[in-house]
């Protein structure tokens, strides 16, 4: 009798198992041998459900985008509008070890765009929801016209925390990366 496989458990263990090679040894170690090995099985356990590199990378990318949703809707119920914009901005921040690596993941990625274009769909999906992320939070705190330039500049600062996090460590624990963001929103009155 064939054994029960949860297939979108399975697929869920896929995906996170890839993220840890992205943060851990970058894009040109994500091959489809190299994550059957980290899963345990043959690469038939992946190619079954992924054929090709750029179908786990979309694969990968509606994952996250389905698990933030999920969250985050989780993290701000009840919460008033101030709230909530604080808790979505230190939610994008590496806060804690998965947070970093995810991060971590992340920015390898970003070294690999000229190289292999079935990165830019990860980059351009994931941008474009957090830019709205920003602005759904945003919207009820500034004005309409202000909107677009405080998206920008909540943007480009958290990237900025986020890297600096990623590049120094040490240096940039959460206590230090929650400093700069409540400053950030006392300086925009938010």
């Amino acid at each position: 009798m064939p054994r029960y496989v949860d297939h979108e458990q399975r697929r869920r263990d896929i995906t996170a198992a890839a993220m840890r090679i992205l943060a851990e040894r970058g894009l040109g170690a994500l091959t489809l041998k190299s994550l059957a090995k980290a899963l345990g099985g043959s690469i038939t356990l992946v190619t079954h459900f992924y054929s090709t590199r750029a179908e786990l990378l979309q694969a990968i990318t509606g994952r996250v985008l389905e698990e933030y949703d999920v969250e985050l809707a989780g993290l701000e119920e009840g919460a008033d509008d101030s709230t909530r914009l604080r808790i979505l901005l230190e939610w994008m921040l590496p806060l804690d070890e998965e947070a970093w690596i995810s991060e971590c993941g992340r920015i390898a990625l970003l070294g690999q765009r000229e190289d292999d274009p079935s990165i830019d769909p990860f980059f351009d999906t994931m941008d474009a929801r957090m830019r709205e992320y920003l602005r759904e939070h945003l919207a009820p705190l500034v004005e309409a016209d202000q909107l677009g330039e405080m998206v920008d500049m909540l943007r480009v600062t958290l990237n900025g925390i986020v890297l600096c996090a990623v590049e120094h460590r040490d240096e940039w624990p959460a206590e230090r990366q929650l400093a700069v963001l409540r400053r950030l929103l006392t300086a925009f009155s938010l």
